[in-house]
């Protein structure tokens, strides 16, 4: 399944702190969004409280959030063996929700905002994951359909090999992430693929870290974050303003803060079926909120930075504002889920199994058939 799909018993309504780590993840995604996709560059504000907030809490949360989902997914493939059927299927899936939003979504502006809805985007929505219309998901779609050949390869490199590769992607993108300029990983499948690396290797080969390591370290981690705020701040009263770059895709402090959290969100479990209800509806919150149309009307018209910084308890206000846009996602996607459930749910992943048994049953008759020399064919 997707990530935004729960690892935990829905019908029983047990609940780990996993559920609520999707929760976080999508509420600080979508203040990075607020943050990264504003009409207003961040940069432009007058260096003070305010704008660290924004750049080092808001904007860098997001990329935590990002480690913390995918660290989800990750953790639980590897406890079963992956199959390009069960991942194609995680595809499938996948891609009817992708298109159920995409297609209500240029519904909607067609309707009530055509200024923000190009005819690109439009043609795009007809076929949002091989189109692109999401990052997230065309590059979680790739990384499933190089999962099981990942996984085989990984644990076929054995322990001596799989740390030493673990140890070289560290050096390459991780300790160079705390220089400025330096090569980085971009938002993409390549990104799954680096974390996916590292889960492995801890998961399989290392010593669980106690809750006590976890803690400390995460907080040291935390000590990056500060060091490299003060150090931004500097830069920028010497003029040399480039930005809190700590904060960047896959930084290794990020990567440290996201997984240290993802480890401490499941020693720990509880029971609560509303929470449980609300991540399960974590990814239409992206969705909805990451498609191009719906970033130019929140992120650049409605909510513009420029417009809420100048009024009193602009932080206040912002943080008031993001949980209730989560909120009215959160119940949209309840419809959708109660119109899957009535419908195409009823048989989920039907039409993917027709599918591949006839795809099956074509290429092992095709392999069975005998092969015929076409010159004994033409004196025949």
């Amino acid at each position: 399944m997707f990530p935004a799909t729960v690892f935990v018993s829905v019908a029983s309504g047990h609940l780990t702190l996993l559920a609520v780590g999707q929760v976080l993840q999508r509420s600080l995604e979508l203040a990075h969004h607020f943050i990264g996709h504003n009409g207003y560059d961040v940069l432009k504000l007058p260096l003070g409280p305010e704008r660290i907030f924004f750049q080092l809490v808001m904007a860098g949360g997001g990329k935590v959030g990002a480690v913390i989902f995918f660290s989800i997914s990750a953790w639980f493939f590897l406890d079963r063996e992956q199959t390009i059927k069960s991942n194609l299927k995680r595809v499938w899936i996948m891609e009817r929700e992708l298109l159920f939003w995409s297609l209500c979504l240029v519904a909607f502006y067609l309707v009530f905002d055509r200024a923000d809805l190009s005819m690109k985007l439009m043609v795009k929505s007809v076929m949002p994951l091989s189109m692109g219309v999401w990052w997230y998901a065309t590059a979680y779609a790739i990384f499933l359909a190089l999962l099981p050949f990942l996984a085989k390869g990984l644990k076929a490199l054995g322990r001596e090999y799989h740390l030493a590769l673990a140890t070289t992607v560290l050096v390459i993108w991780g300790l160079t992430s705390f220089i400025p300029g330096m090569i980085k990983i971009n938002d993409g499948f390549f990104g799954f693929i680096y974390l996916f690396i590292l889960i492995s290797a801890y998961k399989w080969y290392m010593e669980p870290f106690t809750t006590k390591q976890v803690w400390l370290t995460t907080g040291i981690r935390l000590d990056f974050f500060l060091l490299y705020t003060c150090v931004s701040i500097t830069l920028s009263l010497l003029r040399h303003d480039m930005g809190i770059y700590i904060t960047g895709d896959w930084r290794l402090p990020v990567i440290m803060v996201g997984f240290g959290m993802f480890l401490l969100f499941g020693r720990v479990t509880f029971h609560n079926r509303t929470i449980n209800r609300i991540a399960q509806s974590a990814f239409a919150v992206y969705l909805i909120t990451d498609y191009a149309a719906s970033m130019k009307l929140l992120w650049a018209r409605l909510l513009n930075l420029q417009n809420l910084y100048q009024q009193p308890l602009a932080i206040l206000q912002i943080l008031g504002i993001l949980p209730a846009i989560y909120a009215v996602c959160t119940l949209l996607d309840f419809i959708r889920q109660a119109l899957f459930a009535a419908t195409i749910d009823r048989r989920r992943g039907h039409w993917f199994e027709l599918l591949w048994d006839k795809v099956s049953i074509r290429v092992h008759n095709h392999s069975r058939t005998p092969m015929t020399d076409s010159s004994d064919t033409q004196a025949r």
